[in-house]
């Protein structure tokens, strides 16, 4: 096995995990396959990554963590500091994310990230709400908080640069503009 992930121009299917023990009485079989598959002891950060291919893609994160085929890296401190901010509060969160990315890896850094699970049906709906009463805001902070539940509003208000109150007011008021729509379809009013 290579000392370096694979690097290229194109972005790769990245799969980063958070390291834990395993109890070798408990799961010998899962040490033993650990043991094997590992290319170096320890990881800085406490997590390592995967590169995959994207029909990788429909695996879970931990799925792809117990495939035996595909070489595990540590994750640098200069990598883990390197990815966006809703990047590493997921990864914080769930201990796992995968996402499509550029990795440097003279500079040990990832470039062109974007998470697996943006996908076109959250576009999708951010311009529903939009082409509706709320403003993009509104949408966006409505459909990340509330309806995906991706993040907290404090987290997402962190990630945005903004504070927690400006979050919550954009979502109490598309709340309220769609409940006023649901109110207006449910009495036959046209908008």
């Amino acid at each position: 096995m290579g000392a370096h992930p694979p690097s290229g121009g194109d972005r790769d299917f990245v799969t980063i995990f958070k390291t834990g023990s395993v109890d070798r009485d408990d799961y010998p079989e899962l040490t033993e396959n650990l043991l094997e598959g590992r290319t170096q002891l320890a990881s800085e950060t406490g997590y390592l990554m995967k590169f995959g291919d994207v029909s990788h893609r429909g695996l879970t994160p931990f799925d792809v963590a117990s495939l035996h085929d595909v070489p595990a890296y540590p994750l640098p401190e200069t990598a883990l500091e390197a990815l966006p901010a809703h990047v590493r509060a997921d990864l914080e969160r769930d201990g796992a994310v995968q996402m499509f990315a550029v990795y440097d890896r003279d500079q040990h850094r990832f470039e062109d990230v974007a998470l697996a699970w943006e996908e076109q049906d959250f576009l999708e709906r951010i311009a529903e709400l939009v082409a509706g009463d709320c403003s993009l805001h509104e949408a966006v902070d409505w459909t990340v908080v509330e309806e995906a539940d991706r993040y907290t509003g404090a987290q997402w208000a962190d990630i945005r640069g903004v504070t927690e109150d400006a979050v919550r007011s954009n979502v109490n008021s598309a709340r309220e503009k769609l409940l006023a729509e649901e109110d207006r379809e449910s009495s036959g009013e046209s908008p």
